[in-house]
Formats: structure tokens, C-alpha cells, sequence
């Protein structure tokens, strides 16, 4: 089963707890691959929601990190349809298609916004409203390409140290979770939660603890889209 991400959008409205409307947006799959041959790929969008939501779909490159200040409009990606209108309980596919050949050695990635397109029968006076916005990952990915993660502590700006993992590959790397250990003990130094992407020539950063700092050499297993990784690090002590 493929998953899917259930997008709230939420009316706050002066009325009794439990009394607010809200709607709802599923998105399924919730990351986008092409793989080498591939000119078009598939999502499928449904309102959950009693009231109608309109959504509109744009494409991004991402070259930097995934927040939308950072992301760059390309023509390289198209959305069809580009503007969307479900129905309570409707179902809409949406494709995705290249609009450039693929490049041969190197991955390309992107983000698809999915943002709500505000109508204009609002009510006045019924309080805040937040607008529903999703920002998928898109991977166009070439025969071959894969991640090379170098995992490796080094001194933070505030004076501690810092966990870093460089990707010296042609494919992003996700991580999923690490956990820290000094050698020979069982239980964790430090443990680290949330999804993370890597993109080809990039990398990331994590703070290293209290108990992680002080241990000369620590052992690293983390979770990733590649299976379990693990390494070594020396830390320097200052």
C-alpha cells in the first residue's frame, strides 16, 4: 500500500470546542521518482472533507534545503492538471511529466507545492483561517546514480561538536533515525529522530549532546533509504 499523507486545514472559529470545520486533503504517494526511462509519473488527490477545497500544483527546483524560500521555479516539471477543484469525498490523479531529458550521470530533485487557492465566499468575522500548503519531494533519478555518505564529527560554531554526513554520491540519501553509542555499551549516547534528505553534493548537520561529547570515539547506526549504515567517529577533545 502506498502511503498517504492526510494534509489538515483548519478554520478556527468562535464556537465551542469541538464545534470548529475543518477539511482535510490526501495525498498519495507522497514522494515522486522517476526512474531511468521514465517521462511521467502519477499522484492521486482526494477531499476528505465535507466542503469543497480548490488546490493549485507548482514545481520547484531544489538545490538548497526543502523550505520554500529556498526553492527556485523550473520549467523543467509540469503539473496536469495545474489547478484542482474536489468535491466533498472526490478523487482527482494528478501527472507530473519531464519536460527536459534526464540528466545521465547526476539525480535531479525538486518539489511539488500543493497549495490551497483561497476562495471568495468567505465569511467575515469567523476568526483565523490557515491555508493548506504540502511540499512533496520529486527525485529524477539516472541509471546508476547512488548516495555516498561520509559520516564524520567536527567542532560546531557555538564551541561543541557536531554530527555531519556529507554526500559524496550522484543520488540523495534519506535518513530515517542514528543512534550514538560509546563503544562497548548497550545503551545510547545520544539518539536522533526525523527524516532528513541529503542531496547529491550537500550535507547535514546534527548537535552533538552532553553525553555524546565527552566520548573519544563513538559507533553510528543510522536508518536510511539505503538500509541500515553504520560508523565510526573519532571526536576531538578540546
Amino acid at each position: 500500500m502506498r502511503p498517504v499523507v492526510q494534509a489538515v486545514l483548519a478554520t478556527l472559529l468562535t464556537l465551542p470546542a469541538g464545534e470548529a470545520g475543518a477539511a482535510s486533503l490526501g495525498v498519495a504517494p507522497t514522494r515522486l521518482e522517476f526512474g531511468p526511462g521514465d517521462r511521467m509519473v502519477t499522484l492521486t488527490l482526494e477531499n476528505n472533507a465535507s466542503a469543497p477545497v480548490t488546490v493549485q500544483m507548482q514545481t520547484f527546483a531544489w538545490r538548497r534545503t526543502p523550505a520554500t524560500e529556498d526553492l527556485e521555479p523550473t520549467h523543467d516539471l509540469i503539473a496536469v492538471p495545474p489547478i484542482v477543484a474536489l468535491e466533498p469525498n472526490a478523487r482527482q490523479v494528478v501527472r507530473v511529466a519531464l519536460r527536459r531529458p534526464m540528466q545521465p550521470d547526476v539525480e535531479r530533485a525538486y518539489r511539488l507545492l500543493i497549495s490551497e487557492v483561497p476562495g471568495s465566499d468567505r465569511t467575515p468575522g469567523i476568526g483565523v483561517r490557515f491555508a493548506l500548503r504540502l511540499s512533496l519531494p520529486v527525485f529524477v533519478t539516472p541509471a546508476g546514480a547512488t548516495p555516498g555518505p561520509v559520516w564524520s564529527a567536527r567542532p560546531g560554531r557555538d564551541g561543541g561538536q557536531v554530527l555531519t554526513l556529507a554526500n559524496r554520491g550522484t543520488a540523495h540519501l534519506q535518513v530515517h533515525r542514528i543512534v550514538l553509542r560509546a563503544p562497548g555499551r548497550a545503551e545510547p549516547a545520544q539518539v536522533i529522530d526525523g527524516a532528513a534528505y541529503v542531496l547529491p553534493g550537500q550535507e547535514q548537520t546534527w548537535p552533538l549532546g552532553a553525553t555524546a561529547r565527552v566520548q573519544p570515539t563513538l559507533q553510528l547506526e543510522a536508518e536510511t533509504n539505503l538500509g541500515p549504515l553504520k560508523a565510526s567517529l573519532a571526536l576531538s577533545q578540546s
